[in-house]
């Protein structure tokens, strides 16, 4: 006689590690707003040419193919957004540097790409070719793509000519993201889980998930982005099986 009759519908914080990095730790990734896992079979069957059963299968047997595993999330944090764009993160300096007398060729009136980006504009000073500074109302600057522009009226300043540009940049660090580096990766998943519908909580382990990422990231996007992943759980020595999911009474 059944003793329960529950039904399912989980809440879970996700944890990974890079099974490729030595030593590698969890972290939590973040929302995750989908997380699947998919077993498929191949049926192969033998069918009757006979006269008297044509059709009828004679044999027949099923191979299991591997688990699919598919998750979206929409937290982009560092991590998340390098696996995004299957790239390697790297940090940035944190120093300011000092520039001094940077030289660019002029035309006036469109962007010229100073050797750094992250300009400090407070900091920006210009001379033409013969040493003289240039008015700063005579200056456009993009302080985060390094880019500046001589404008047309600038009375000191030919086409042509060679400035010096002279500026600090913010410092501060951040990142950079070197992205299509990484053909796939492989994660270590555990799943802190709970039921809601009966309170209890659980563990959902996937020893190796090779996976990629399956995501149109939007940069212009008037809604949140999300990310998808999917790929293959993969069966590590030392376990039975490829996945596993454990309930706990209390």
């Amino acid at each position: 006689m059944r003793q329960h009759d529950d039904g399912l519908i989980f809440a879970g914080t996700v944890f990974a590690r890079n099974r490729r990095i030595p030593n590698s730790t969890f972290y939590d990734i973040g929302n995750t707003t989908a997380f699947q896992l998919k077993s498929s079979s191949e049926k192969k069957e033998r069918t009757s040419k006979r006269k008297d059963s044509y059709g009828q299968p004679l044999d027949s047997i099923a191979s299991k193919k591997p688990t699919e595993v598919s998750f979206k999330l929409d937290t982009f944090d560092r991590k998340n957004l390098a696996m995004v764009l299957m790239g390697e993160a790297s940090d940035l300096e944190t120093a300011v540097k000092n520039v001094t007398d940077e030289a660019i060729t002029v035309k006036k009136g469109e962007w010229l790409k100073l050797a750094n980006d992250n300009i400090a504009s407070a900091s920006v000073k210009v001379k033409n070719a013969a040493g003289q500074h240039v008015k700063a109302e005579h200056i456009v600057l993009n302080e985060t793509l390094g880019l500046i522009t001589v404008k047309e009226d600038a009375d000191n300043v030919q086409n042509d000519e060679a400035i010096k540009v002279t500026y600090n940049t913010k410092g501060g660090g951040g990142f950079r993201i070197d992205a299509d580096a990484v053909g796939d990766y492989d994660l270590e998943i555990m799943i802190d889980t709970e039921n809601r519908v009966t309170g209890k909580n659980g563990k959902l382990h996937v020893p190796s998930a090779v996976i990629a990422s399956e995501s149109d990231l939007d940069f212009f996007k008037d809604d949140f982005n999300e990310a998808s992943f999917g790929g293959t759980a993969v069966l590590v020595s030392g376990y039975k099986t490829a996945y596993s999911f454990t309930e706990y009474d209390n």
